[in-house]
């Protein structure tokens, strides 16, 4: 048994397909299927069930992928730890984020992480934040960038995001400041699917029970939906597009946020790779809320 099958028995386990592992790795699909073929020999068990749409792991596969992800861990540890040892010009970093805070938080932390340390590969995941967990508790990834949901592991806070109120340009409240959600709660209103706990929890906080139309995970369709005077929405400060044409935002009144962070499994043991990530993104976000809403923050003063 040696790293290389188990590698490659991961990379079908996560593309659920012997070609596209092989097309990742630069492997032909016979060798991808010799190299997990070989590893099930010399277990003696059977992984991965072979399908005409695909490939699906075992019961005993599922319990082994647990195991070879943590001995691949170790071994980027060491990795890691010997790059910590010589300025850390080499080594891995993981990154799994929910898709809303991808796009406006994570460019600029990468591209200042590389700055500092070329040598150092990023590796980026997005989904949904039930994803992001399930990555960090197989150990996929090494730090999630996520919004504080549970306790489940160590969360390390960056920053604070507002939560806005959207409406149709030509809205009776278009012209407020700060909306109050007595004020929209009768309306019709989009649920964006990543923000559906926190906004349920103020909802509930103050007694209102939101008219629900449709939930829908992509911002730019929310956006588009609202243009349409499809209905009225919620959305977190980070996950607001840059322009804004036919809606108009306002602050939440009273006002809300919620935590964005780090979340990584254990303070246990942190890697030099993943310590000089965990500073670099401290510092990037320490006056970044004094930058955001750069665009939208006047138009929203104006109004009062």
């Amino acid at each position: 048994m040696t790293l290389f099958q188990l590698e490659v028995f991961l990379k079908v386990v996560e593309t659920e397909s012997f070609t596209k592992a092989g097309e990742q790795i630069g492997l032909s699909q016979s060798a991808v299927s010799q190299a997990v073929a070989a590893l099930e020999s010399e277990l003696n068990i059977k992984l991965i069930n072979r399908h005409r749409k695909g490939v699906s792991l075992t019961k005993i596969g599922e319990r082994i992928t647990g195991l070879i992800r943590d001995l691949l861990i170790i071994k980027t540890k060491i990795i890691n730890e010997a790059a910590g040892i010589t300025g850390l010009e080499t080594g891995t970093i993981r990154i799994g984020s929910i898709s809303s805070i991808s796009a406006k938080l994570l460019p600029g932390i990468i591209s200042s992480f590389k700055k500092q340390f070329p040598g150092v590969e990023v590796i980026l995941y997005e989904g949904n934040y039930e994803e992001v967990n399930n990555w960090i508790k197989l150990s996929v990834i090494d730090v999630g960038v996520v919004t504080e949901e549970s306790h489940e592991f160590e969360f390390i806070p960056l920053l604070q995001d507002k939560m806005i109120v959207f409406v149709p340009e030509k809205h009776p409240l278009s012209n407020q400041a700060f909306i109050h959600l007595k004020e929209i709660a009768n309306e019709p209103f989009i649920m964006p699917k990543e923000c559906h706990r926190v906004l349920h929890s103020i909802f509930k906080e103050h007694g209102i029970s939101p008219n629900i139309q449709f939930e829908v995970s992509d911002i730019a369709t929310i956006i588009a939906m609202v243009q349409e005077g499809v209905g009225n929405t919620i959305l977190p400060e980070m996950a607001i597009p840059t322009t804004l044409p036919k809606v108009t935002a306002s602050y939440l009144s009273p006002q809300v946020y919620q935590n964005l962070g780090l979340e990584i499994r254990s303070t246990d043991y942190i890697s030099p790779v993943l310590t000089a990530f965990i500073h670099v993104t401290q510092e990037f976000t320490k006056n970044l809320s004094l930058k955001l809403f750069n665009s939208y923050h006047s138009v929203i003063v104006k109004k009062r």
